[in-house]
C-alpha cells in the first residue's frame, strides 16, 4: 500500500486491478482505473494494436499524476476521450479507416487529444502508433499496424488461391514496408485510405473469414482484385498484391466480410462501478 502511494505520487506505473480502483483524488473528484482504461483505449484505437501491460501501467500512473496537478483539465481530457473514442470506434468500413487515418495525422502533429504537454502519455501514444508515413496535404497517416495487416492480407489472398501462407523474412519486411509506403506517398486519397483500412480490424477479419460460409468466402474472392494464381516466391506474390488496386482490396474485405467497426465503443462509454476500490 505504501509502495503504491509512492508510485502514484511520483507519477510511476500503477497496476489496475479493477475498474473502480481509485488512482488519485483531488478537488472532490476521484480518478479511477476505468478512466485510465479509456485513455489507453484511445491510444490503442489510433495505433490499431494493443499496448503492453507495462505501458498500461505507465499510462495509469501518468494520468494520475496529471490529475493531481490539474484535476479539472484531466477530467475534461477523460470526458473528451470517452466522447471521441466512442464515436470513432463505432465507425465502420472505409469511412472508419479514413476517420482514423485523419486522427492519427493530427495526433502525430500534436494537435489532437493527447499533446506533447501530456508527457508520458504523449510519448506512449507516439510509440504505440509508430507512424511510418503521412500526407500533409490530405492530412492522413498510416501506422505500423496498418502495414503489418497488409502482409497478413496478402498471405490470406495467397491461401485463397491455393498456395501456402507467405514466408516473409526480416529483409523482405523492409522491402514490403517500402513498397506500401511508396503506394501511400504516391497514391490518391482512395489508395491512402486503402493502406490504412486493415490495421485495427485485422484480427476480426481473420475470425470472420474462418467462420464465413463458402458462399460468403466466394463473394470475397470474386470481389477482390486478386493477382493471377502464381507459383512464385512469397515476396513476388506479395509485391503483386501491393502493386494492385489497394482501395479495391480494402472495399472487397469490408463489403463482403464486414462490417467491421474500428473498435469497441462500449469501452469508452462504460461507467466505473459506484462502489470504488481504494488505491
Amino acid at each position: 500500500m505504501v509502495l503504491l502511494s509512492w508510485l502514484l505520487a511520483c507519477g510511476g506505473g500503477v497496476e489496475c486491478r479493477e475498474p473502480g480502483q481509485v488512482l488519485a483524488e483531488a478537488g472532490g473528484d476521484a480518478l479511477v482505473c476505468a478512466d485510465a482504461s479509456a485513455v489507453v483505449g484511445w491510444i490503442e484505437l489510433l495505433a490499431g494494436r494493443e499496448v503492453s501491460r507495462a505501458e498500461r501501467s505507465t499510462a495509469a500512473g501518468a494520468l494520475a499524476a496529471e490529475f493531481r496537478e490539474d484535476p479539472v483539465a484531466t477530467r475534461a481530457l477523460v470526458s473528451q476521450v470517452r466522447a471521441d473514442g466512442s464515436a470513432l470506434a463505432a465507425l465502420t468500413g472505409l469511412a472508419g479507416a479514413e476517420a482514423r487515418a485523419g486522427r492519427v495525422w493530427h495526433a502525430d502533429h500534436g494537435d489532437d487529444l493527447l499533446r506533447p504537454e501530456h508527457g508520458s502519455l504523449w510519448n506512449l501514444q507516439a510509440k504505440a502508433m509508430s507512424v511510418w508515413s503521412k500526407d500533409e496535404e490530405e492530412q492522413l497517416a498510416v501506422t505500423e499496424s496498418d502495414l503489418e495487416a497488409w502482409i497478413r492480407y496478402a498471405s490470406l489472398c495467397r491461401e485463397v488461391q491455393g498456395a501456402t501462407t507467405l514466408r516473409v523474412s526480416v529483409g523482405d519486411r523492409v522491402t514490403i514496408y517500402q513498397q506500401l509506403i511508396s503506394r501511400f506517398d504516391q497514391g490518391d486519397r482512395a489508395t491512402q485510405i486503402g493502406v490504412a483500412a486493415f490495421g485495427p480490424v485485422w484480427t476480426r477479419v481473420t475470425e470472420r473469414w474462418k467462420a464465413a460460409s463458402y458462399e460468403r468466402q466466394q463473394s470475397f474472392v470474386s470481389a477482390a482484385p486478386l493477382p493471377p494464381p502464381m507459383s512464385a516466391t512469397s515476396m513476388a506474390y506479395a509485391e503483386a498484391v501491393f502493386a494492385g488496386d489497394l482501395a479495391g482490396h480494402a472495399r472487397a474485405v469490408h463489403d463482403t466480410l464486414g462490417p467491421f467497426a474500428l473498435g469497441d465503443a462500449a469501452r469508452f462509454t462504460a461507467e466505473p462501478p459506484t462502489e470504488r476500490g481504494t488505491p
